[in-house]
């Protein structure tokens, strides 16, 4: 109902003309897609080989897709797909869960780094009143970087805060937490391996925008195309409790896009477009993850001369 009523203000014909020819883009958009799911995979893939652990890049390729299907169609996606995807892996143990959680980790500071930079740029559309708000995320998001980054635990501190009221899970994120730490200090090279993986995959994305508003025939810069991908992450963080963040997406691209000076039906049709591509994306992924739920699993094995390591 809001998405008819916002097209209706937007002008239906005007929207009109620009989904038909962002819709040629969708083969385009699609590819962009798989190359980062393949780099995402990529990143896991390493991060699991560092410790041992060796899995097929098809299981992988097959657990993300699934996982993040399942995700993207409930409410607190990556708390629905982490479990599901450590789950459908041959081998689970605390180091996969670790090493999964480090992939996952990795690839936020990445988005981070990007979110970063885009509100720098986004401040230059912006008047004062939404400067300030935007500034406080930057710091929010700055401040979560930096606790991704250090190298000593963060969650033996607060569960000695909590004291007797320390709920049980915290407990056991401890344990994992410090397996986490461990993968950092053993593995450096890795780390930057992964976040290279995971920056190529926030420039694919970032490709996204540039391959619509080129198309639409909108002028552009990078600065531009940062301070919309900064708008989009807000955007999905804002609609995390919705599944699908259906109408939040496409309301709040419409938002940013009009913030920026940039023709509001713009940001309607772009968040339309990535909409589309994600709903196939979904559907593919969910139809997969059915299928392949009927097959029994097999436990993969490590990389000889390799041991696990404790957590």
């Amino acid at each position: 109902m809001g998405l008819a009523i916002l097209s209706a203000r937007l002008g239906r014909e005007r929207l009109a003309e620009q989904l038909a020819a962002v819709s040629s883009l969708l083969p385009l958009l699609a590819a962009l897609g798989i190359a980062r799911t393949i780099l995402q995979t990529l990143a896991w893939s390493k991060a699991l080989r560092a410790e041992g652990i060796d899995a097929r890049f098809f299981e992988l390729l097959v657990a993300r897709v699934c996982s993040r299907s399942v995700g993207y169609l409930s409410v607190f996606g990556p708390i629905v797909a982490e479990p599901l995807r450590i789950s459908m892996l041959r081998h689970r143990s605390e180091t996969a869960t670790a090493a999964t959680l480090i992939d996952t980790g990795v690839y936020w500071f990445s988005s981070g780094i990007f979110g970063i930079l885009g509100s720098f740029y986004a401040l230059r559309f912006l008047g004062r009143p939404q400067s300030g708000a935007l500034v406080v995320l930057a710091a929010i998001t700055f401040a979560g970087l930096l606790l991704i980054a250090r190298p000593k635990p963060v969650l033996p501190t607060l569960v000695r805060l909590l004291g007797r009221r320390c709920p049980q899970s915290f407990t056991r994120a401890v344990v994992v937490e410090a397996a986490i730490r461990a993968f950092q200090a053993r593995h450096p090279r890795s780390i930057r391996s992964i976040l290279a993986l995971g920056l190529a995959s926030q420039a694919l994305i970032a490709a996204e925008a540039v391959a619509v508003l080129a198309c639409l025939q909108i002028p552009f810069s990078v600065g531009t195309i940062l301070a919309i991908e900064a708008a989009s992450r807000i955007v999905k963080f804002m609609g995390g409790l919705v599944p699908a963040r259906i109408g939040t997406d496409e309301s709040g691209m419409a938002a940013a896009f009009m913030a920026f000076g940039l023709p509001t039906s713009s940001g309607l049709a772009l968040a339309l477009a990535r909409r589309m591509r994600d709903l196939i994306e979904a559907g593919l992924g969910i139809a997969w993850f059915s299928w392949i739920s009927r097959r029994p699993q097999r436990r993969c094995p490590t990389l000889p001369g390799t041991r696990l390591a404790s957590a």
